[in-house]
């Protein structure tokens, strides 16, 4: 079964960011971290399951993934220009 996965805005306990915002914030990652990101969360695959589908370590899976998070977090709390 999928896991809840919803991005929460930082600062704003509670409250979920805008999918674009999120969007935003993804498109501005390193390959790596998008490539990480995409089969872990939004393919909704286990960490078994990525390293399998990346041919690598289950260890890298979860190193690539805390990573990626974070700079994940790092990006949706940068400011932004208002539209």
């Amino acid at each position: 079964m999928g896991k809840h996965t919803g991005s929460l805005a930082p600062g704003l306990p509670g409250e979920r960011a805008r999918p674009a915002v999120v969007a935003r914030a993804f498109q501005t990652l390193p390959s790596a971290h998008r490539e990480i990101l995409t089969e872990t969360v939004f393919r909704d695959r286990s960490v078994n399951e990525a390293a399998a589908t990346l041919g690598v370590p289950v260890d890298v899976v979860k190193v690539r993934v805390y990573h990626a998070l974070r700079a994940l977090n790092t990006a949706l709390s940068a400011p932004h220009p208002m539209m």
